[in-house]
């Protein structure tokens, strides 16, 4: 696991700058503290920090061909490597490790190298012979990939903030971007915070020569059903590909372990993994003092009928000190408040492995969104009167007291009826989102909303919905939460969130493999009789006890909307404060001050509206709105970054 960064001047006869190369790599310490490394030469430059996991003494990149026409530069891990060093007959090799095939797999295939990989990966690829730079990106989305074309000149890096290292970069606040995260609380590619920034998306490459730079994608996820298989043959093909997908994920010559939630995902990859090693799996497992946040006593259940070596942490979260730190490791603005337990789980863990595996993607490839029952429900629910819809439900509904409890019964009675009046698409996308439409642009200041386009952020969705190329609902929801939402928010958070400290998160259920042969599975199958994770957990039955199987879905959350009330909200208000809205010029600061109000009075939930305000507000102050961008004390301290460390405010 490694951090990736360069400069190419395609034009002209620019010289990339080393010193510029280095403070680049030099801002990503915490994606790889272990080694650094650059190759300058011409008009490229490519530079990476390494975290390292495989081939610890021969596993220094840059990695050259035997002629050193091509260097690589690459961050992830790419499982099959043993594989394609064993096809790859007659061929010199200088390093154990997984990443030198590649060259020679570039040499015989060229820009098709990217389709023989199984694993996550953010390749950089420099082919001096013909002054041409390939980019490339997994085909999850699990290790990002940031770029910025100037018209004559392409800077990359696994993360924003070291693009803003070189001069030639602007730092302007995107309008359609900010408007689009406000419904997401998160930013999907190919978009960015910045104009001009992109991100190159999942299953995508990047080439680019004197004649500039193209992308293309080189995978997508197809949903064609596969009939005439057995319920049974279906489970038995579900748990071997899960337990290959792990077992190859297992390949390190550091010591890893496994997060355990108690959840069906993590359990099933913790079971695979205790069928497949020698030795107890470490696990690690994070609690809170507030019981309804509180998962440790099914992963406790789990790690016990496992034998695991299980270690939990309660976490004493002190989120206004954290809070600038997260938002520096997140980059681009994210306001998935889960990133505070999958930051600490991962601190936690880092004291013990290096590496650990994670159950993420077995909801978008098995169906264990709730949102997939609330749109089959939807249809029944519309065939109720209106008026009995539109007066009694509705006046019930609102006038049920506001909860902070974890996922509360009335937020999610709230959201489904106002989204089940939508048509279908367009609800499956507004049971994820923030704000509505309206309520964004009644934040706006009258300046900023003219600078907003008219698309409204459930267009991005429907997008997906019409890409996933079946007529099938439950395919594509589907493809649309596995192709924008996976890894636009979970991924990002997962990777953000470890590569922070510098611990590598591998995850089976998202083997490129296991996807699509779950895409190939009829959704009567997948989803029998409306029942979440159906043939995944019928597949597990083997492994894993009934109530573990069948409890109710709790995802990874943190109290917000409690902390809210303390000292979250002074913080809240004092960075949203009247003087600093005025000086970015994108809300209203008498409108936002109502959304705080409300929220203190219990008189509307807005926690996820305004962490989100709160998590953009800071990042434009340390991202845009600084003289330089500098990390907070704390994270410069910690990585040993010789900044002029800005402090907190």
């Amino acid at each position: 696991m490694c951090g990736i960064c360069g400069i190419f001047h395609y034009r002209g006869n620019t010289t990339a700058d080393g010193a510029v190369l280095r403070r680049m790599t030099d801002v990503i310490t915490h994606r790889g503290p272990d080694d650094t490394g650059m190759h300058v030469d011409g008009p490229v430059g490519i530079g990476m920090r390494r975290l390292s996991v495989i081939d610890l003494s021969t596993g220094h990149q840059p990695i050259y061909s035997e002629d050193r026409s091509l260097v690589i530069v690459c961050n992830g891990e790419i499982y099959n490597y043993r594989n394609l060093r064993a096809a790859l007959k007659g061929r010199r090799f200088t390093t154990s490790g997984d990443i030198e095939p590649l060259l020679h797999l570039y040499h015989d295939h060229g820009d098709a190298m990217p389709e023989k990989l199984r694993g996550m990966f953010a390749i950089a690829l420099w082919d001096a012979s013909r002054r041409r730079l390939l980019l490339a990106r997994d085909r999850l989305g699990q290790k990002p990939l940031y770029y910025a074309d100037t018209g004559d000149t392409i800077v990359f890096g696994s993360e924003i903030k070291a693009i803003l290292q070189h001069p030639l970069i602007r730092r302007e606040v995107d309008p359609d971007t900010l408007h689009h995260y406000l419904s997401l609380n998160y930013v999907p590619a190919p978009l960015t915070m910045l104009r001009g920034i992109r991100q190159l998306g999942p299953g995508e490459m990047l080439t680019c020569d004197a004649g500039g730079a193209r992308v293309r994608a080189y995978w997508d996820l197809h949903f064609q059903a596969e009939n005439g298989v057995s319920e049974d043959e279906w489970a038995r093909r579900v748990r071997d590909k899960l337990d290959e997908a792990t077992r190859v994920r297992l390949v390190s010559d550091v010591p890893f372990g496994a997060f355990l939630s108690g959840g069906v995902d993590s359990s099933a990859v913790v079971a695979c993994m205790a069928g497949a090693m020698n030795e107890p799996v470490k696990t690690f497992a994070i609690d809170f003092e507030e019981k309804s946040f509180s998962e440790a006593a099914h992963a406790a259940r789990v790690a016990a009928l496992y034998h695991t070596d299980h270690r939990v942490n309660t976490a004493t979260i002190d989120v206004v000190d954290m809070l600038d730190a997260l938002v520096w490791y997140a980059d681009d603005p994210l306001a998935d408040s889960s990133m505070i337990p999958v930051y600490l789980v991962s601190r936690f863990a880092r004291e013990h492995v290096t590496m650990v595996l994670t159950g993420d993607g077995g909801d978008e490839a098995f169906a264990g969104y709730p949102t997939y029952n609330a749109w089959f429900v939807r249809e029944m629910y519309r065939r109720v009167p209106a008026w009995v819809r539109h007066g009694i439900v509705r006046r019930v509904v609102n006038a049920l007291p506001v909860s902070t409890d974890k996922v509360s019964f009335d937020f999610k009675a709230r959201r489904f009826v106002s989204g089940a009046e939508l048509d279908g698409e367009d609800a499956h996308f507004w049971w994820r989102a923030i704000l509505s439409e309206a309520a964004k642009r009644d934040l706006y200041t009258s300046a900023f909303r003219e600078r907003v386009s008219s698309t409204p952020t459930s267009e991005l969705y429907r997008e997906h919905f019409r890409r996933s190329g079946s007529d099938d609902p439950l395919s594509r929801m589907l493809y649309a939460d596995t192709r924008f939402y996976l890894p636009a928010d979970m991924l990002t958070k997962v990777d953000r969130m470890s590569m922070a400290n510098a611990l590598e998160a591998r995850s089976p259920f998202l083997d490129h493999e296991l996807m699509e042969l779950a895409a190939r599975i009829p959704s009567a199958v997948k989803f029998r009789d409306r029942r979440k994770k159906y043939i995944l957990k019928k597949a597990l039955e083997p492994l894993l006890p009934r109530d573990i199987l069948e409890r109710r879905k709790a995802g990874f959350n943190v109290p917000v909307g409690a902390w809210l009330h303390g000292a979250l909200g002074q913080r809240a208000r004092a960075v949203l404060a009247p003087d600093r809205l005025s000086a970015s010029g994108f809300f209203r600061p008498e409108a936002v001050r109502t959304l705080l109000d409300e929220h203190h009075e219990r008189r509307v939930d807005h926690s996820f509206a305004i962490w989100g305000l709160l998590c953009f507000q800071l990042w434009y102050e340390r991202f845009v709105a600084a003289d330089t961008v500098t990390p907070p004390r704390e994270v410069a301290e910690r990585w040993n970054l010789h900044y002029p460390a800005a402090g907190t405010a």
